[in-house]
């Protein structure tokens, strides 16, 4: 049942983490639409979005091994 409930978390914080880093790409996308920030700012979005992938990836493997978020291995 723990790590039912682990895993729960786990994908919790990998939704989480797609929203606080999805909302900030997708506004600065909107900017650089409408002329509102300099071209060069797709560089930072890129990483951005990167960075994002990569931490939703760990928690969502996380989640399929039914691991805390705030942990490394099995409790």
């Amino acid at each position: 049942m723990i790590r039912l409930w682990d895993s729960f978390l786990s994908g919790l914080c990998a939704l989480i983490t797609a929203g606080a880093i999805g909302v900030p790409i997708w506004g600065a996308f909107r900017a650089v639409q409408a002329d509102l920030i300099p071209a060069w700012t797709w560089v930072a979005m890129v990483f951005l979005g990167f960075v994002g992938l990569v931490m939703v990836g760990a928690f969502l493997r996380k989640a399929g091994r039914g691991v805390h978020p705030l942990r490394e291995r099995r409790r």
